[in-house]
């Protein structure tokens, strides 16, 4: 009854309301860990530079994973992704439960970014198919939910991990994620059919995976991704680190990077019904620039009060990038091959973590914390300038045909 009041509030299926509840539990349970897991890190002995890459090789299986994930999707029932996915959250929660040595964080955010793979390629894939022309929105609410998940779980991670432990929070996540798989497994109906016994047939008819480098309307998208997902890195692995060393608790932190994320929140229903009379292109860049200046101005000032502001325009950014980007993918992609798009691009966004992170971290050990802010400010403005000249090239070349 609930989800038909959205419905019809949305005028969007009820499967893409149960997807954006399972994205704000997806992320409600791993952002509750966001805020301790470097300082958990530290506190059995790594270094930063450990952080930064611990951070990468999560980045970088996801990388690995996205791609044949997002191929399956276009052959498979999704929901066993989903399920997988959140899995995969659980091994992550547990080994941080555990933790006796680096070691075994490393290996949680490992599963961590199999996890992540899994699910979210499989919830926007699904998003796309059920949400046809109101794909704009329907991408906006999605992200919307997930982003009230990732506003709410810095918060209250921050606020057990201060007020009783660090494994509390961690449990808490635990149960949340047994919570959402219960609900992929009565909730969410198998996604094949009939119809979609013949899709390998359909599929050669589609873009083949080698030639989607050559769509530069999808590479623009995937460009971005790998450029942003930098911003998003920087402010979760490393401001928490960066907040320790200016005396900031736990729990302030986690409401700082709540009230980014939930800035980074507000925008992503407004921008997905903009996406319909704005060019998506146009909101990337926009996108990207807020993203650059915002990570310019954390390190340097040292008032607390002004760093939700700081964050909150690198968050506002990445709020307005992720609706822009996946709703430009439903456009520039048809649906036989809507799910290797995805996958595509997740794959650019992982590639992002990986390269970027791994340096972050190199950055952070020999130049401090505060030129990782720097640093990715210039590599946000950079991606700016790349997807935009590859916008006019795209431009100028249909043009003359």
């Amino acid at each position: 009854m609930d989800c038909m009041k959205y419905k019809i509030r949305f005028n969007v299926s009820n499967v893409v309301i149960t997807l954006a509840i399972l994205a704000f539990l997806s992320d409600i349970s791993n952002s509750i860990t966001s805020v301790t897991v470097p300082l958990l890190a530290l506190n059995l002995g790594a270094s930063l530079n450990f952080v930064g890459t611990m951070v990468a090789l999560s980045s970088l299986t996801r990388l690995l994973f996205v791609q044949p994930v997002g191929i399956l999707c276009d052959k498979k029932d999704k929901r066993i992704f989903l399920i997988i996915g959140y899995i995969c959250f659980l091994i992550n929660f547990l080994f941080l439960i555990f933790a006796t040595i680096p070691f075994h964080i490393l290996l949680g955010r490992i599963f961590q970014g199999i996890g992540g793979a899994m699910f979210y390629t499989a919830a926007i894939s699904l998003i796309l198919e059920h949400a046809k022309e109101k794909r704009g929105l329907a991408v906006g609410i999605y992200a919307t939910f997930m982003g009230f998940g990732f506003s709410i779980g810095p918060v209250i991670g921050g606020f057990i991990a201060e007020k009783v432990s660090y494994n509390m929070s961690y449990l808490l996540s635990t149960i949340i994620a047994l919570i959402s798989i219960a609900i992929v497994i009565f909730g969410v109906k198998g996604t094949k059919n009939k119809n979609d016994i013949n899709l390998d047939s359909r599929n050669k008819q589609g873009l083949p995976y080698k030639l989607m480098l050559k769509n530069n309307e999808l590479l623009i998208a995937c460009l971005g991704a790998f450029f942003i997902s930098e911003a998003i890195g920087a402010d979760t692995s490393f401001f928490p680190v960066f907040g320790r060393g200016i005396n900031l608790q736990e729990g302030t932190i986690g409401m700082i990077l709540g009230i980014r994320a939930f800035l980074s929140t507000i925008v992503r229903i407004p921008i997905g019904k903009a996406t319909e009379r704005i060019n998506s292109r146009k909101l990337m860049t926009l996108a990207l620039g807020l993203a650059s200046l915002g990570l310019f101005l954390i390190p340097q000032f040292r008032i607390i009060w002004l760093f939700p502001m700081f964050l909150g325009l690198e968050g506002i950014g990445y709020g307005i990038f992720l609706t822009s980007a996946n709703t430009y993918i439903g456009e520039v992609t048809r649906e036989d091959n809507r799910g290797s798009a995805v996958g595509l691009y997740n794959t650019f966004s992982g590639m992002g973590g990986v390269v970027n992170m791994a340096i972050l971290g190199y950055v952070a050990s020999s130049f401090g914390v505060d030129n990782t802010f720097r640093f990715t400010s210039i590599m946000c403005l950079l991606g700016l300038i790349i997807i935009n000249i590859l916008s006019i090239r795209t431009h100028s070349r249909a043009r003359k045909f």
